[in-house]
């Protein structure tokens, strides 16, 4: 998600920057329990000479108790004359008559008939203009253009929703627009009819249910191109006719990016993967089989940046749309997974020098993050802001952690964990010990203090070490410590490369596990090594600092 060109480095450094200047904060987290919403019809009437919408939003749901009162956010106008929000107009039950509601605190409260464990579906007709959620915008090219913007709640500026990543929901839209515009949304193509006064009438359903932070639309003056396909499943690109040449280039990779993803994880569970360019206020949002990318990453020629954005974004759809984080605080459920999954991609097409050249890029970010935040963990349940979870913990850190779990079991025993941890939770909702639970019944090991340090953790460790050849014992002795300045240690499987003066290795050290601040190991060795490498495999987060002899 969100990400830019060079592979989340600057490009973290982008999205933040541009998203604190765009969004506010204190973004609260709930939920609606007993509420579970089934499917959203959504009908959006847009225009060219205002910003103001009209929408019309049809939401079938499930009431597990008796409540009589239910409420959907939708974000209102602050006061009279305020300029944004929306203002809902009537509510309707299903055989179309009116029921009583109530907009305020940014939701709307409607009441309704008891109905427990059964299907109650309810029309709100609503208008106004949107802050956010719904960027109206001019494109690069100074064409107007409309596209959603949802992540990590702001559905709700322009629809009616239980705007939360745990009530995934079927959905629809039907939006009415000027002819001038190709309208893009989630799943299936159902259709597009004209109507009077130069407008049409497009149709999406998606079949699949999906978080509301993925339930998007987008209207411009598109050129598309039907890349092939994966398994039955339309591949598409979607370009402003002025960068389509060039474009199309760019997006071809992704239909080999699909088939590795799929070959390696299990099926793609959408109607179709459409990667389209986008006016919005991140560099990729990985929209359910329609990730927006970035307008200004089109280079026209098969380049590594642009390849590793479109495989972390495609590897959403497995890891953050399908399989979904329950709640914001396990949002490396989606980032980690993606930023891992990206670099997994590039090793496949590129081999393992440029997956060790990814990690390093991606540690020395993580560094340079834990040096301003250093009491910051993966499992963030105290940030309010949600955007400020948009950092290397969440994308670098957790895709670091898959690493190393992966050296930890090795790559057959990772790779079937995750396809049963996948397959599990395909479209569903996972916590961070969903996946645990699922890497321990695979591998058959604990992995409680392997997940412990890592996610609830702050930091990382700060290894120190240095090496001597005792020649009387013949032996190599390693001296090893840990100077995190967090104190908290770390348990870690360290291992060593001798090597002679020709560069080549001589012998390399079972795994040692490092489990106290400071510790000495002593490795036979017949003669003196020219040098000795720590972590030759890449395996280990770790800042390693050599002492001199």
């Amino acid at each position: 998600m969100k990400d830019r060109k060079g592979f989340l480095v600057g490009l973290l450094i982008f999205t933040a920057t541009l998203v604190q200047a765009q969004l506010p904060g204190n973004l609260a987290r709930y939920t609606q329990p007993g509420v579970d919403v089934q499917h959203y019809a959504f009908s959006l009437t847009l225009s060219d000479s205002t910003n103001k919408i009209q929408g019309e939003a049809t939401i079938r749901f499930i009431r597990a108790d008796d409540r009589q009162t239910v409420w959907f956010d939708l974000i209102s106008p602050k006061s009279d004359s305020a300029k944004t929000g929306m203002t809902v107009r009537a509510v309707t039950l299903a055989d179309g008559k009116p029921t009583p509601f109530s907009q305020r605190n940014d939701r709307v409260f409607i009441n309704l008939p008891a109905a427990q464990n059964q299907p109650t579906e309810l029309v709100i007709r609503y208008d106004g203009t949107p802050a956010k959620g719904l960027i109206i915008s001019r494109n690069k090219f100074g064409e107007r253009t409309f596209f959603g913007d949802n992540w990590p709640n702001n559905a709700r500026n322009y629809l009616p929703v239980v705007d939360h990543p745990s009530d995934k929901a079927t959905c629809s839209f039907s939006v009415n627009a000027p002819a001038t515009y190709r309208i893009i949304s989630n799943g299936k193509f159902m259709g597009e009819n004209g109507l009077p006064n130069g407008r049409k009438l497009t149709r999406w359903q998606e079949n699949t249910p999906i978080p509301t932070k993925v339930m998007v639309i987008g209207a411009a003056k598109f050129a598309v191109e039907e890349v092939g396909s994966v398994g039955g499943v339309p591949v598409q690109s979607w370009l402003y006719p002025q960068d389509s040449q060039k474009g199309f280039i760019d997006y071809r990779p992704a239909k080999t990016i699909l088939q590795y993803f799929i070959d390696k994880i299990g099926p793609y569970s959408y109607e179709k993967l459409a990667d389209v360019q986008s006016t919005t206020i991140f560099g990729g949002m990985e929209n359910a089989s329609c990730i927006f990318y970035d307008e200004k990453i089109i280079v026209g020629r098969k380049d590594s940046d642009v390849e590793a954005l479109l495989a972390h974004e495609i590897a959403h759809q497995w890891f953050g749309n399908s399989a979904t984080e329950a709640d914001w605080a396990h949002l490396w459920l989606s980032e980690g997974f993606a930023t891992y999954f990206s670099a997994l991609y590039l090793e496949h097409a590129y081999g393992l020098d440029t997956l060790n050249a990814v990690l390093n890029q991606n540690k020395n970010q993580i560094f340079r993050y834990t040096a301003l935040k250093p009491k910051s963990t993966i499992i963030d349940s105290t940030t309010t802001n949600l955007m400020d979870l948009l950092n290397p913990n969440e994308y670098q850190k957790g895709g670091w952690v898959l690493h190393m779990l992966r050296r930890e079991l090795g790559d057959d025993t990772f790779w079937k964990g995750i396809r049963a941890y996948y397959e599990k939770f395909r479209n569903k909702n996972a916590q961070s010990s969903d996946l645990q639970a699922v890497m321990e019944s695979i591998s058959g090991k604990k992995l409680g203090a392997f997940f412990q340090q890592w996610l609830y953790q702050p930091g990382y460790p700060d290894v120190i070490w240095g090496s001597r050849y005792d020649a009387a014992k013949k032996a190599l002795v390693i001296d090893v410590r840990q100077a995190q300045s967090t104190g908290a240690l770390f348990t870690l499987p360290l291992t060593f490369s001798i090597r002679g003066s020709n560069g080549r290795e001589l012998q390399r050290t079972a795994r040692l596990t490092m489990t106290e601040q400071s510790q000495t190991f002593t490795i036979p060795l017949a003669t003196k090594p020219t040098t000795v490498v720590i972590d030759p495999d890449n395996s280990v987060l770790m800042r390693a600092t050599q002492m001199a002899n």
